[in-house]
């Protein structure tokens, strides 16, 4: 516990510090506010985004958006991931198309997206599934044939059916790793929904970003990528608690509680 508090203190005193160096910075060289507002001016602009009710309607559209297509996306890559683990032949067949997905910058995609959707939803969720899609695919098939081979054999011995050895050993060996996929799948996700945002919504906090730039309200402009930081964090801290749960067992968890 005292290592944990200190671990917070010494947080808050790093950001601290980086506060006061920003405000040394902007007041000491008359920094223009259209170019680098001072803190206490991007916190009150924030503050306004909140109370007016800006941030919760723009950041519900996006937070909307990233559930869906990060779900879809994550089980879609979930499913891709324990049938190659299960059958080369599956995952050969597949490979190169994924690989050619995946090594196409997805942003060079939302313009074609545009095209065959229009402006909106269906342009942004396929971008957030697309992003999602690869790290549990991947992390899955790397769980999946991690397992110990005794494990393997022991079930055998205890002649487990498919489903029992699926259900009761191979999902539960491979959960470290697809959560690992999972937590780099929710930071994908953000960034392509703000990414598509910007470049092909009318609404959500990437949208409002564009709206900012385009008025040259610095103010405006940072308390949205603050917004836009905050939401990022509360997700990835979601994904964060339940990998706790979940692995409440697992050795790193153990490790980590005995540690603090």
């Amino acid at each position: 516990m005292g290592k944990k508090i200190f671990i917070v203190i010494l947080s808050i005193v790093f950001l601290f510090v980086f506060i006061g160096f920003w405000k040394g910075y902007v007041t000491l060289n008359n920094v223009p506010a259209f170019i680098l507002p001072p803190p206490e001016a991007v916190a009150q602009s924030f503050v306004s985004l909140i109370r007016d009710g800006t941030f919760f309607a723009e950041g519900w559209v996006t937070l909307y958006t990233i559930i869906i297509g990060f779900g879809i996306g994550s089980g879609l890559g979930f499913f891709a991931g324990y049938f190659s683990a299960r059958s080369r032949v599956f995952e050969e067949i597949i490979s190169p198309y994924v690989m050619l997905i995946q090594a196409t910058p997805k942003v060079s995609l939302i313009p074609l997206f545009v095209i065959w959707f229009g402006l909106g939803m269906p342009s942004k969720l396929l971008l957030i599934v697309l992003s999602a899609f690869f790290p549990v695919m991947i992390n899955t098939i790397l769980g999946m044939r991690s397992i110990p081979e005794d494990y393997e054999n022991l079930m055998t011995i205890l002649h487990a059916s498919e489903r029992s050895r699926v259900l009761k050993m191979k999902i539960p060996m491979a959960t470290p790793q697809i959560m690992a996929g999972l937590k780099i799948a929710m930071v994908q996700s953000v960034i392509g929904a703000i990414v598509s945002e910007w470049m092909a919504g009318d609404q959500g906090l990437g949208y409002l970003l564009v709206y900012a730039s385009s008025l040259y309200d610095a103010n405006l402009l940072m308390s949205a990528i603050l917004a836009t930081t905050f939401l990022g964090l509360i997700l990835y801290w979601s994904i964060e608690l339940v990998e706790k749960r979940l692995l409440f067992w697992h050795e790193s968890r153990v490790a980590f509680t005995e540690g603090t």
